[in-house]
């Protein structure tokens, strides 16, 4: 399946306005920022995937750089270190990968943990000590693992099952060092040392739509506010879209507790396929993996593109897809 999409419900043209005044001043009264300082999108370092290799650029699209053999990279905070999965060495099944870390600065490769059925891209918590995963058992229940840096404490603090918690989707380390997933019914807060956090139902998040989310969908909390988050939701697609892949598009929303159910801003065009969306380390941009309605016939067809938080700056980057965010150190 070419187009992975997840359903939410849209905001009105009555309440755009709201959302967008709300979700401002929320930003401004916020307190604190726990997000790195901002810099713009030429100090982003971007690592993402593409024909088996892992690349790098930066928020601009420029530096493009062929890195290492591997799948579905993520890149530390700090811009230094890219944990990723390539298949693995041990002979029981071709299904199983295996977890390496790289250091772009020494250009070293370090496999840190082997034999897994990956189930999701890897996540750095935000100190960059930890790594945590999806991956499913002999019987193909998911669980949450999560592992230090150099291998060590192997733990798995969720599992399917566990205190009547579905299939696991999605993964995502939040501003204040949570995990966060969900299982097509509700999201879950997980304490990387072991369990649930907070567990909120899906409609509160994306109202009565929230029937219809996949195993895809993704939500990703704002670094700068940790009651914000972006997620993916189906929507109709243009004319040209749907002669071309005959299903529904899907665009990019953000959710604030501060608004309320249902009242999500869409800051993706329709002429815009969008998944997969992550953060900037700032909180003022989302990068994405998506295409143009004029681009759904291509080959090459997933694309990175970058669009300011409240959905000005549209902008195709490369050629590429699960992409991940660090920031540059010292903005050199």
């Amino acid at each position: 399946m070419r187009l992975r999409w997840s359903v939410s419900s849209g905001a009105g043209p009555l309440l755009l306005g709201l959302c967008l005044f709300v979700l401002a001043a929320h930003t401004v009264f916020a307190g604190v920022s726990l997000a790195q300082p901002s810099r713009g999108a030429v100090d982003d370092v971007l690592v993402y995937e593409r024909g088996g290799w892992i690349w790098t650029c930066d928020g601009e699209g420029k530096g493009q750089a062929r890195l290492v053999q591997g799948a579905r990279p993520v890149v530390s905070a700090d811009g230094r270190l890219i944990a990723y999965f390539r298949p693995s060495r041990a002979k029981t099944s071709e299904e199983m990968s295996d977890l390496w870390i790289y250091d772009r600065e020494g250009g070293r490769e370090t496999m840190i943990a082997p034999s897994f059925f990956a189930a999701s891209s890897p996540v750095w918590s935000n100190e960059g000590t930890q790594i945590a995963f999806l991956a499913r058992d002999a019987q193909a229940l998911t669980r949450i693992m999560a592992v230090k840096a150099d291998g060590s404490g192997m733990g798995e603090p969720l599992r399917e099952g566990d205190d009547g918690v579905g299939f696991l989707c999605a993964l995502s380390f939040t501003p204040e060092g949570s995990l966060l997933t969900h299982d097509m019914a509700h999201a879950y807060w997980v304490n990387p040392a072991g369990g649930v956090l907070k567990s909120v139902p899906l409609e509160k998040i994306m109202g009565s739509s929230a029937g219809n989310v996949t195993s895809s969908d993704k939500f990703a909390v704002c670094p700068a506010d940790p009651t914000v988050l972006v997620f993916s939701h189906s929507v109709v697609g243009t004319r040209r879209f749907e002669a071309v892949m005959h299903e529904p598009s899907s665009a990019l929303s953000l959710h604030d507790s501060w608004v309320g159910t249902g009242k999500n801003m869409q800051i993706t065009p329709r002429e815009i396929t969008a998944f997969d969306p992550v953060w900037s380390r700032d909180g003022k941009r989302v990068y994405f993996i998506g295409y143009r309605d004029t681009q759904a016939a291509d080959a090459d067809l997933f694309r990175i593109l970058r669009v300011d938080r409240f959905g000005s700056g549209l902008r195709e980057l490369a050629l590429g897809e699960s992409v991940s965010v660090g920031l540059r150190s010292g903005g050199q």
